[in-house]
């Protein structure tokens, strides 16, 4: 992209320019893929321009580097491109020959993949987001053709939590846009000499060398607007190491105390904006309004405790180890906010095939489709256990811990089951941890469990779906076979 006035011979040396680095490097200049836009500029100058340079005249919103140019939020034509680029994604995908497991990688791995490169510039609008969602969650249950037919076993938001919090690790779409705009406002405080530094400041700064960026002027162009509404993510992700106390904001930076009650405060805008630490604490009297209430003076005391020195502030990434920005670390952060790690993240840690691990993460949140679970869904079906000739409605603590049938298999296998029938108490979670943490540190043990629970369950939809049943022996084969595989190839 070159930039140029058309005053005097700046066209000609442009031109000449060109042609020189063409001879030069022997690249020569595609016009079918140039483009020339001008600004006022009168229709004869507009002309003279085109006619030394050969190239077309455009205008703005145009493609370049795969994104929309453009001084105005992009409409929504350029978003639709966006969602039907990833719908194109699935024309060539046969979900209906794919298992669940295969879905999700392809899910994660290139349908939440294909909006990265245009979130880390744009963000989204809410419209957009709940359409590449719509997408990804009826791909992954199987929708034939995005109709939205098929059944959704568990919520979407437990869907995109991660692994470790019981989830199935697809990507939060809008905390991801998030996390990936957190860049630029980085960019600002690490790097004051870019060019990106230097057009943000002359333009929302007023040039003020003393404000501190997140405090500069909320009006400006849409991406400015868009990046000011997640300036609080960017609070919260970083912290100030204090040195001199001159270098971070009394309001805006995270120094350590309630900095956030003080930015909440009443005061809109807050007094003395440019301040810095240490010198609003030299003058907190009048910066706040009198009296000051238990928590003000508490956090100023807080605050007045800290020790200066004669170096300089330095602003760091609460969520790396050397503190430094990175996406990964702030989706991560934001995703398991407020969340402690799920008991059921050890199943992902099992040494069986993917299908197996999605089965015991639905098992576990009690999402299987067993007869209880169709009634609820108005679904019609016949009553009773097939296994054991149990005459109630089957549900999945019956299938897998008082069936008479599952019983004698675990029996065979040599897991102790009785604790588990005894508390009825225990929900589907309790009760698949009862059997697997005894044996936590077992990993052939955890496979061996693993796989029991999946044949039961195979077991039991040959009987009702094909009219075909094995011996238990013949299961109990298949389990020591199986588990056997899945111990040395996964």
């Amino acid at each position: 992209m070159l930039f140029s006035t058309a005053k005097g011979t700046a066209v000609q040396v442009l031109n000449r320019v060109i042609h020189a680095f063409s001879l030069a490097s022997g690249i020569e200049l595609n016009l079918n893929k140039s483009a020339l836009v001008t600004f006022n500029l009168s229709a004869q100058q507009v002309e003279a321009v085109q006619t030394t340079l050969q190239v077309v005249t455009s205008s703005l919103p145009l493609t370049y580097l795969g994104l929309p140019l453009t001084i105005r939020r992009p409409d929504r034509l350029v978003f639709q491109n966006l969602i039907d680029k990833i719908q194109a994604k699935l024309a060539g995908w046969k979900s209906s020959l794919l298992s669940r497991a295969g879905r999700l990688v392809l899910a994660t791995s290139v349908l939440s993949t294909v909006p990265i490169y245009f979130m880390s510039v744009f963000k989204l609008p809410a419209w957009v987001t709940k359409s590449l969602d719509r997408i990804r969650r009826n791909f992954i249950w199987g929708s034939s053709n995005n109709t939205g037919k098929a059944l959704h076993l568990l919520s979407w938001d437990r869907v995109c939590l991660s692994k470790a919090l019981g989830g199935f690790g697809v990507q939060d779409l809008r905390l991801q846009n998030v996390s990936l705009l957190l860049r630029w406002w980085w960019r600002l405080y690490q790097d004051s000499n870019s060019l990106w530094s230097k057009l943000a400041s002359n333009f929302f700064g007023k040039r003020d060398t003393n404000l501190p960026p997140l405090a500069w002027n909320k009006n400006g162009s849409f991406f400015w607007s868009d990046l000011m509404s997640i300036r609080i993510f960017f609070q919260i992700s970083t912290a100030s190491i204090i040195g001199s106390g001159l270098n971070s904001s009394f309001w805006y930076s995270n120094w350590g105390a309630s900095f956030l009650f003080f930015f909440n405060s009443t005061l809109k805008p807050p007094l003395k904006r440019n301040i810095s630490l240490r010198s609003a604490l030299q003058e907190y009297h009048t910066l706040l309004p009198a009296p000051l209430t238990a928590q003000q003076n508490f956090s100023i005391e807080e605050a007045r405790m800290l020790s200066f020195t004669a170096q300089p502030d330095r602003l760091v990434w609460r969520w790396t180890t050397h503190g430094n920005y990175t996406a990964a670390s702030a989706y991560k952060n934001f995703i398991c906010a407020g969340k402690t790690d799920s008991k059921l993240s050890f199943i992902w840690k099992i040494k069986v095939p993917p299908s197996l691990k999605l089965f015991l993460i639905l098992l576990a949140h009690g999402r299987i489709l067993t007869q209880d679970q169709l009634v609820k869904r108005s679904i019609h079906c016949s009553q009773g256990c097939v296994l054991c000739n149990h005459t109630e409605c089957e549900t999945a603590s019956h299938l897998f811990f008082n069936c008479a049938y599952s019983d004698r298999l675990w029996q065979t296998l040599g897991v102790q089951m009785s604790a588990t029938r005894a508390n009825a108490a225990f929900c589907l979670q309790d009760k698949l941890l009862a059997i697997f943490k005894p044996v936590s540190l077992q990993q052939g043990k955890m496979v061996l469990i693993a796989t029991t629970l999946w044949g039961i369950w195979l077991e039991r939809n040959n009987r009702t779906f094909r009219q075909q049943s094995r011996r238990l022996g013949a299961i109990q084969q298949w389990i020591i076979s199986e588990s056997t595989l899945f111990m040395k190839y996964c």
